[in-house]
């Protein structure tokens, strides 16, 4: 019974290492985008199918300036760059059903997420804190629960163990 406890705190110690290395490759590449200009950030979360993450970099008039892309369904996902958004006005882009049409469907679902983003920003809908690099890491969901998991195991620990 023990060593099946072991292995499940143990799946869990390494699934929130892997999860801080995949939270840590975000934010490597959401900086180097942000020295570029805003940052617009498109989503597609899905539990059972890839999920798909992608940051837009834009000017100051709108103009996508660099875009990079994560899909995928498990923690070993990694960003790549898109290069056929570049040079083209987001809100045109985002706003073109042709050209929307032939996106894949995440990509275009994420392009209509980081659409409505911007939308709400602009209508006041949003702070300027949502669009903030900084993020702390201990206010992260998967840490809290990781947090609570190990106290609980330890409150079994103090029962088995008395």
């Amino acid at each position: 019974m023990l060593i099946i406890i072991l292995g499940i705190f143990g799946a869990f110690i390494l699934q929130a290492g892997l999860g801080f290395l995949q939270v840590r490759n975000f934010a490597q590449h959401y900086q180097t985008l942000r020295h570029q200009g805003k940052v617009l950030i498109g989503r597609n979360p899905k539990r059972l199918q890839a999920g798909t993450l992608l940051l837009i970099a834009l000017d100051q008039n709108g103009v996508v300036r660099a875009c990079q892309l994560m899909k995928g369904v498990t923690i070993f996902a990694r960003f790549q760059t898109i290069t056929r958004f570049n040079r083209q006005s987001f809100l045109e882009l985002a706003t073109d059903y042709r050209q929307l049409k032939q996106e894949p469907r995440l990509v275009r679902q994420c392009l209509l997420n980081a659409y409505q983003t911007l939308i709400k920003y602009h209508s006041g809908q949003l702070d300027e804190c949502d669009f903030s690099g900084q993020t702390n890491f201990f206010a992260l969901p998967l840490v809290t629960y990781m947090r609570g998991r190990i106290r609980q195991f330890g409150h079994y620990l103090k029962k088995v163990g008395s």
